[in-house]
């Protein structure tokens, strides 16, 4: 929340100048319905529709439009050179009115429950927290979370999310964090590097291009790296993943890959408040975004539903976690339905194979089903492994599932793999 004089010196740095009527900004959108009196909506261009179409009908409904073209010369429409910069200009702006600590987030997988762990320890301390929600994380998405910060806030919990080299230090350069982490460095998005190193180098971004305290696991070696290298000019909060059998033991009831990130987020809380809060009460009272590891139970079938996004090494957690669990724990027919992994490159045939082969170490396995296009490609490499069932799309599954037994679903976003739970056969 902010009043209308912050975006007329937004407009300077831009080069701009225009009089605003003096509000206070209700929200800042990018989505036109969820405008009402005196938020601010940014046009964007995007695939499907254009937001400036929407433009009009909000300047009657009395709210601020900023676009990139010639529409009208309404006192509520702002036209800038691009939307994009001059909403990361905005965004900046709100940040160094803030004046509560701003911790900071990345990494190839566990971003989001590592998020949510650090905001429910920070709020389990005493703290007015506000964080990022669902998927904001990106160049458009992080700079609303901060816009959208209310007054008050004593914590700012923001999730860095990259594709590419440079998006995480565009990301660091309006946020400014005062604590900054990373989850693990794994092969997230490989496709798009040409090496493991190259993308490490794009998570330390968030190192690299911060005046932040470091919180970094030297349990990675990529991240002690980087502390041996940093340790004489940086003030860093180095930890180590030695304490994880006690930490799991304290936590029986969380999988190893929930342990390491409830850690994750325990030492920068710690680094950032100077205390470790009560992590018990912290775990109980985070809630955690759906299709990441939630359990449902429909008859006599056990679902573990980890599916909004996958990569060779999470893949792997949630295999040893989900077997260690259901097969060897509880003795429950386990089956696992797995979707390909995106984002790999020139890497996937050779990281789907590995995933494959590693599947012949768990010999309680019921059945696998290899769900897409990635699977489908190595396919004839296995045709002897009977336990092995190669599927293009999930809905071919209909009427194979055994009717009673733990399963884990779990694969890249774009499989949508939760269309299972659409089959009747399925919600018996």
């Amino acid at each position: 929340m902010f009043t209308t004089l912050l975006v007329e010196k937004a407009l300077e740095k831009a080069g701009l100048k225009k009089k605003l009527r003096n509000a206070v900004i209700s929200k800042c959108c990018i989505d036109s319905r969820e405008c009402t009196e005196n938020s601010l909506f940014f046009a964007f261009k995007g695939e499907k529709t254009d937001g400036h179409n929407y433009i009009p009908g909000l300047l009657e409904k009395g709210v601020i439009c900023i676009g990139s073209e010639d529409i009208t010369q309404d006192e509520n429409y702002i036209k800038v050179p691009d939307v994009l910069d001059f909403m990361s200009i905005l965004a900046h702006e709100r940040r160094k009115l803030f004046h509560g600590k701003v911790l900071a987030v990345t990494g190839s997988s566990g971003k989001t429950s590592t998020r949510q762990l650090i905001a429910s320890m920070a709020a389990v301390s005493g703290k007015i927290v506000w964080a990022t929600t669902g998927n904001l994380n990106n160049h458009l998405g992080m700079p609303l979370v901060i816009m959208n910060m209310p007054l008050g806030t004593e914590v700012l919990v923001l999730e860095m999310g990259m594709n590419h080299s440079g998006e995480i230090r565009k990301l660091v350069e309006i946020a400014e964090p005062d604590f900054v982490t990373i989850t693990n460095i794994g092969n997230a998005h490989i496709g798009n590097f040409a090496s493991h190193a190259d993308l490490a180098a794009a998570k330390l971004e968030i190192f690299n291009f911060s005046q932040a305290v470091i919180s970094a696991n030297i349990s990675d070696p990529y991240m002690k790296n980087w502390v041996d290298e940093h340790k004489n000019s940086r003030k860093i909060h180095a930890y180590s993943n030695e304490n994880l059998e006690k930490l799991a033991g304290d936590f029986e009831e969380l999988p190893d890959f929930m342990i390491e990130n409830v850690n994750c987020a325990a030492n920068i809380v710690s680094a950032a408040l100077g205390t470790l809060p009560d992590l018990r009460k912290a775990v109980e009272n985070c809630v955690l975004p759906g299709m990441r590891g939630e359990v449902k139970v429909i008859g006599k079938r056990t679902f573990v539903v980890d599916c909004y996004n996958a990569n060779p090494q999470s893949m792997q957690k949630s295999i040893e976690n989900f077997y260690k669990k259901y097969a060897l724990k509880e003795s429950k027919q386990c089956v696992l339905i797995l979707g390909s992994m995106f984002e790999l490159g020139n890497f996937s045939e050779k990281m789907h194979k590995e995933l494959v082969n590693s599947l012949k170490n768990f010999t309680l396995l019921k059945a696998v089903f290899l769900i897409g296009c990635e699977f489908d490609k190595i396919k004839s490499d296995f045709w002897n492994c009977k336990k092995l069932v190669f599927l293009g799309d999930i809905a071919e599954i209909k009427g194979l599932l055994p009717e009673e037994g733990a399963f884990l679903v779990k694969g890249s976003r774009g499989n949508r793999l939760e269309r299972l739970f659409d089959f009747p056969e399925v919600l018996k």
